[in-house]
């Protein structure tokens, strides 16, 4: 495949990297990040390019693609490493009669991804299950307990850029594995709970849509969270678009490219949305979609 960003993420923008290195084991991948920090080579870490806008003028840099896959099951514990898409990891415990993970079903994406996010669905995250992540600190590899991550909503150590979760700043670790302690359940319910999950999501999410998923995070509030699509809706945002680029009539908190759209286009529906909630409300929406090369 060629280093044109746009294949390389669902929302299908991007231009071209100066090189993309798919590292498909643990020392692959830890041996290509030692030698761009030792040449001291501008880099940047993707998953599953589910939740990126990648600009399509391209990424002056070196795009390092996590597809390392393996998984270990051993009584109620799974050990997976970070490229693992997170449905393979869903179906393995589910299969398994392992309890915990069902409601994760339908995310798009890979384990490591979910965990820099600390994705979650229907009441359940991913860290509730998750023990240690194991991370390349630059140097070296290491485990590192639960509780140790920083772990918010929608937000980890790996991910905070100078939130409380990472103690001021951004945290350079790259996630290798993930270690999760499972509880035992019966697997024909959980296999049934996922399918019911995942024929929702796609009523919301149709499949090989050019999409990222939720544009904005929920707002929080004492007490619990206020939908950002609910905000986004009430401000008229059903219809609009740039270009290419619209919020489909069926959720507020989508935006879908038609495969003519820039990366641009969305960024600035993106933020004519930021505005007007803005503007009515005072609240400050958040992405949950990453800027890649802006």
């Amino acid at each position: 495949m060629d280093n044109l960003l746009k294949h390389h993420t669902n929302f299908k923008f991007g231009g071209p990297a100066k090189k993309i290195i798919t590292a498909k084991s643990e020392a692959e991948l830890i041996g290509a990040l030692a030698d761009l920090k030792f040449k001291k080579t501008k880099y940047y870490i993707l998953g599953g390019g589910t939740n990126i806008i990648a600009n399509d003028k391209g990424y002056d840099g070196v795009i390092v693609k996590i597809a390392t896959g393996n998984l270990k099951i051993s009584g109620k514990k799974i050990i997976c490493e970070a490229g693992l898409p997170l449905g393979k990891l869903v179906s393995a415990a589910n299969s398994a009669g392992l309890s915990g993970l069902e409601t994760l079903a339908g995310i798009p994406g890979t384990v490591g991804g979910a965990i820099y996010g600390n994705a979650g669905a229907y009441g359940r995250k991913i860290s509730e299950f998750l023990k240690k992540v194991k991370i390349f600190d630059g140097k070296n590899s290491r485990w590192l307990p639960q509780t140790s991550c920083g772990f918010k909503y929608r937000e980890s150590v790996f991910s905070a850029k100078g939130g409380p979760a990472s103690g001021g700043k951004k945290k350079p670790w790259v996630i290798l594995s993930a270690s999760f302690k499972l509880i035992k359940g019966d697997a024909k319910k959980l296999i049934k709970k996922s399918r019911e999950i995942i024929k929702i999501r796609e009523k919301k999410y149709k499949p090989n849509l050019r999409c990222a998923g939720s544009i904005f995070k929920n707002v929080l509030v004492e007490g619990g969270k206020i939908p950002a699509g609910s905000l986004l809706e009430s401000i008229g945002a059903k219809g609009m678009r740039i270009g290419g680029v619209y919020v489909p009539h069926q959720h507020a908190n989508l935006i879908i490219n038609n495969g003519r759209g820039k990366a641009a286009d969305a960024k600035k529906l993106i933020d004519i949305l930021k505005k007007k909630v803005y503007r009515e409300y005072g609240i400050r929406l958040e992405e949950e979609v990453q800027y890649l090369g802006f």
